[in-house]
């Protein structure tokens, strides 16, 4: 009876000891600094990124933790690769970064399972920005730098800058703390804005608020370009002007900080930036079986005809649409008659086809591509081009 008392005793007693050690969690000392981690973080931001900031309590504790993106509904996931780790003062600091998907994306921070839920809204125009929207996830909300943060972040450029510090700091609007964060604007870039490659960031950025907030452009931009940019004022004066130059949004087309192309448009100047709004002229492009592309577009591209900015003649192109045309095809020039056949007037009449329009090249050619020989609105076999006038 004993025996068996003890055996039972001692049953009991692993089991409770088995239970004790199942029911006390895994503690984690490490701490998220940024972003937030409560509820889900609303990104509205151009570039699809976002910076996680995780404080550990030692080395030890630094090298357990891994991040990874929630890559299906069953909970996969893809490694985050760390973009550093710095030791200071008793701390050691992990730093990810993140890259976003249109809308809902999930990271989990282990040890301890954490969820966090990054809703990424990308932001193609300064006039949709609301920097005083509550929800989104502003990191220069409260101070320019948070005080946990400034242990490695403060006025001195990093030694690996390359810059000349003694030569830039004469410029009041100098302002090497943010280099250290957002030297990845100037690095990674060919093409750079002017303030940016200077570390001047206060060009452009403001400090409110008692000097301890960063304000960002927010509406219309073109007052703030036009202060450097003082020849383009002149945009606004012509017959017709671009919808971004028009609505003082320079930077639909255009990355304030810096890109890879030419004049920091944030695509290829050719057409890749011009679809992304002219969505109807992305057939052009397509290589579809029987259509023909006009040359020039996949030459000089869409700026070869149009202006970019502002113009006085219809479409902002750079001159009338006859001259522009036999700019290239010399061999049309000082024709008014004659083509394709007889008398047939190429200019001075009205368009029968297209109202308050005068006949030009265009009223039988297609100037971006067709499914036609000669790039023409229909086939000649059988009069479809004639017949579209000559009922």
């Amino acid at each position: 009876m004993l025996r068996h008392g003890f055996l039972s005793f001692g049953i009991l007693s692993l089991l409770a000891v088995t239970s004790i050690l199942v029911a006390v969690p895994t503690i984690h000392a490490y701490t998220v600094l940024t972003p937030p981690m409560q509820g889900m973080t609303l990104v509205n931001a151009r570039r699809s990124e976002s910076h996680l900031v995780i404080k550990a309590t030692d080395k030890q504790e630094a090298d357990r933790l891994n991040v990874g993106r929630v890559v299906n509904k069953e909970g996969d996931t893809r490694p985050v690769i760390p973009l550093g780790v710095w030791e200071r003062e008793g701390a050691v600091y992990v730093h990810f970064l993140l890259d976003l998907k249109k809308g809902k994306n999930t990271f989990t921070i282990n040890p301890g399972e954490q969820d966090l839920v990054v809703q990424y809204k990308p932001l193609r125009t300064l006039l949709k920005l609301d920097p005083d929207n509550p929800d989104a996830y502003l990191f220069h909300r409260e101070d320019v730098v948070p005080e946990s943060c400034s242990i490695c972040h403060d006025e001195q450029l990093p030694k690996d800058s390359g810059l000349d510090v003694q030569l830039l700091s004469k410029n009041s609007d100098y302002s090497p703390i943010c280099y250290s964060c957002h030297r990845r604007l100037t690095s990674e870039n060919q093409w750079l804005h002017g303030p940016s490659a200077a570390v001047a960031c206060m060009t452009c950025h403001r400090r409110g608020e008692g000097n301890r907030k960063i304000t960002t452009l927010v509406g219309r931009v073109d007052d703030s370009c036009y202060k450097c940019h003082i020849n383009k004022r002149k945009w606004v004066t012509n017959a017709y002007v671009h919808g971004p130059a028009g609505t003082g949004d320079c930077t639909v087309c255009h990355d304030p900080h810096g890109a890879e192309f030419p004049f920091m448009l944030w695509a290829d100047s050719k057409i890749d930036i011009c679809i992304a709004c002219h969505t109807d002229k992305k057939n052009i492009t397509a290589k579809a079986k029987g259509f023909i592309q006009h040359g020039i577009i996949s030459g000089n591209g869409c700026s070869a005809c149009h202006s970019p900015h502002a113009s006085d003649y219809r479409f902002q192109l750079d001159g009338e649409i006859n001259d522009i045309c036999v700019s290239c095809h010399i061999g049309m020039k000082d024709i008014e008659s004659g083509h394709p056949v007889g008398k047939h007037p190429l200019a001075g009449k009205k368009d029968p086809r297209r109202q308050n329009r005068e006949l030009s090249c265009s009223s039988c050619h297609n100037p971006h591509g067709s499914n036609f020989e000669y790039l023409l609105i229909g086939s000649v076999l059988g009069g479809h081009v004639c017949s579209k006038c000559h009922h």
